[in-house]
């Protein structure tokens, strides 16, 4: 499937036109899109994102990487979630989750997405 390019959450342009990303980025585009949606938000699908609360206050790093894990098994493109490591950064108040899948089509996909509080 192809989908609009997005960067930092805004659309990407290149030469003044939208850039369409496919394949892998794409996947790795949605599971960033499902970690910045709040559980519950979005409407059309209250089950899917993430439940914030578990990355952004006093919890602990098992308590988010369980949820981490939870958002990654959201994707149904993913078939196994190879590796899974949250780092905090209690100074800037930051989570960084760092994750290896295998695609259903045999690719492996490694992606990092930093979470701010």
């Amino acid at each position: 499937m192809k989908t609009l390019g997005l960067i930092n959450g805004d659309l990407r342009f290149e030469n003044g036109d939208f850039v369409l990303v496919e394949g892998p980025e794409e996947v790795a585009q949605c599971i960033e899109i499902s970690f910045g949606i709040n559980l519950g938000e979005w409407f059309l699908n209250e089950a899917a994102g993430a439940e914030h609360m578990r990355f952004l206050e006093k919890t602990t790093d098992d308590e988010a990487r369980a949820e981490a894990l939870r958002v990654l098994s959201q994707e149904e493109r993913v078939e196994t979630i190879e590796s899974l490591s949250v780092i905090t950064n209690k100074k800037v108040r930051q989570r960084t989750i760092t994750y290896v899948v295998t695609l259903i089509d045999g690719v492996v996909l490694e992606r990092e997405v930093v979470l701010n509080a």
